[in-house]
């Protein structure tokens, strides 16, 4: 306790008993006593304070990192989708960037940095304008298929009701 040794606290103890009296040593040791817990309890509060403050602290810098985090991958989210907008509208394909897979989401999603085939280019320069970006597709690509059945089944359709102009004549607009 403080340092001192047992035959230290002895020595005290006997010099207070000569001094202050047996009746008085029992009330100043009370209230010593009392004091002694009062300190105690007041200075485990204050360590429960100080605790409770700190862990607020590192919940709040928790959630604010959190929060910054969540606004980064909704950035690179909104990134990539005005970069898929962009490729789109200059003529590149969805073909040529790879899909998001369940486990991996759109934000983290890398874009593709192939360069398009000549071929593709080549077919582009030689469609009409107002077919639109579609005409850049490989065609053998997955995308180009699908494209074109939607045509055929769009033209059948425009056949079996009459209309006079096909969806591929007039680019696209019914």
């Amino acid at each position: 306790m403080f340092g001192i040794g047992s035959t230290e606290l002895l020595v005290i103890l006997v010099v207070a008993l000569v001094v202050l009296g047996p009746k008085s040593l029992a009330t100043i040791s009370r209230s010593l006593g009392k004091a002694m817990g009062e300190f105690r309890r007041v200075s485990t509060d204050f360590q429960r304070t100080l605790n409770a403050e700190a862990a607020q602290e590192e919940e709040e810098a928790r959630r604010k990192k959190a929060a910054e985090k969540a606004a980064k991958v909704a950035a690179e989210a909104e990134a990539a989708k005005a970069d898929r907008l962009e490729r789109s509208a200059s003529g590149e394909t969805a073909a040529t960037e790879p899909a998001p897979t369940p486990e991996t989401p759109v934000a983290d999603a890398a874009p593709s940095t192939a360069a398009p085939r000549p071929e593709a280019a080549a077919e582009a320069a030689a469609s009409p304008a107002s077919s639109g970006p579609s005409a850049s597709s490989p065609a053998d690509s997955p995308l180009a298929a699908a494209l074109a059945k939607t045509r055929a089944e769009a033209e059948a359709v425009a056949q079996q009701n009459g209309e006079a102009a096909p969806a591929a004549e007039n680019g696209g607009k019914a």
